[in-house]
């Protein structure tokens, strides 16, 4: 009688050659397979895990764009505001990016006590900007204006009637931050400009001004058919204490009123206000109706501190009620 043999078993398969096993698995001598393994009917389909030779280029790019960009941020950390100076002097191209930065770097520092020759310094690199990059010189207008020192006005009165209007518009923001009384001579002239802009700007540059002189022209332009103008001629009426503005400001804290104001887009075509640009006018109303503590619209403001939908006017309105209030 011939004894049958059990058909060979198929041979288990080594993981270790298995490529598609993790390699933390594939070698570890704990997790061997002692039992047969069930070999399937057809033919797995082939890994479609990408090669790690083809991960490497782009692990390596992400690595040194990481790189660049930390060894970039190390490298702007502490700069003084003189080193952008001399970057602004030694390139040719690209020199509106440290003047850019330089205006950064002095709106956070506010207030910092300078060097007296930084001011000097930066003085002269403004004057000397006539025929740069005119992005240049309107970030170094900038930068004059977060300094807030006297000895600029002389430089950048000139630059009221600048070819470039944007420079221009940026030097009546510095005058008005420097608060300088000689500036008002030259901005005068600007609330009668055809430009809505400058004569925007004019107005608010005014507000900031201790100009007697401006108060009629400021009152003239709260007429102004541009509503923007009209309202920062209000506001700067505001800063110096002249209440001629409150009827327009009652207005400007009014979303049915705001709602109908139109502005032209880029296109010049009417467009309506943003919420942002809507809530901005209502807190400048009534950041400006509390310093002249204006009880006459006391309830008004009170009904906005309850009920408004921005947060940020509802807690400007109770603030502006608590300093009406205020004995």
């Amino acid at each position: 009688m011939t004894l049958m043999s059990d058909p060979p078993r198929p041979e288990t398969p080594d993981l270790r050659s298995d490529t598609d096993v993790p390699v933390e698995i594939r070698y570890d001598p704990d997790l061997a397979v002692h039992e047969p393994a069930t070999v399937p009917a057809e033919q797995a389909e082939p890994s479609r895990r990408l090669s790690p030779i083809l991960l490497f280029p782009i692990g390596l790019a992400v690595l040194a764009i990481a790189v660049y960009v930390l060894f970039g941020v190390i490298a702007g950390e502490g700069k003084p505001p003189a080193a952008y100076l001399d970057e602004i002097r030694l390139r040719r191209v690209d020199a509106w990016q440290p003047a850019f930065e330089l205006s950064r770097l002095l709106a956070q520092e506010k207030g910092a006590v300078r060097d007296p020759r930084f001011t000097a310094d930066l003085i002269s690199l403004f004057e000397a900007s006539r025929d740069a990059d005119p992005r240049v010189r309107r970030y170094l207008a900038l930068s004059l204006g977060e300094v807030g020192d006297p000895r600029a006005v002389d430089a950048l009165l000139p630059a009221l009637s600048d070819p470039d209007e944007q420079t221009t518009i940026y030097a009546a923001w510095a005058l008005g931050s420097i608060g300088d009384r000689r500036a008002a001579a030259g901005l005068l002239p600007l609330l009668d400009h055809q430009d809505a802009g400058l004569r925007k700007i004019a107005a608010y540059a005014l507000g900031g001004i201790d100009a007697p002189e401006a108060l009629v022209p400021l009152r003239a332009l709260l007429n102004d058919p541009v509503e923007d103008v009209a309202w920062n001629a209000a506001l700067a009426l505001a800063r110096r204490d002249d209440p001629a503005g409150l009827p327009l400001m009652a207005r400007m804290i009014d979303r049915p009123y705001l709602d109908q104001v139109r502005r032209p887009d880029e296109s010049g075509s009417p467009r309506s206000l943003t919420e942002d640009e809507k809530q901005e006018a209502i807190l400048n109303a009534l950041r400006a109706i509390a310093r002249l503590r204006d009880r006459e619209r006391l309830e008004t403001v009170r009904r906005l501190g309850a009920s408004d939908p921005s947060l940020k006017v509802r807690q400007a309105a109770l603030e502006a009620v608590a300093s009406i209030e205020k004995p």
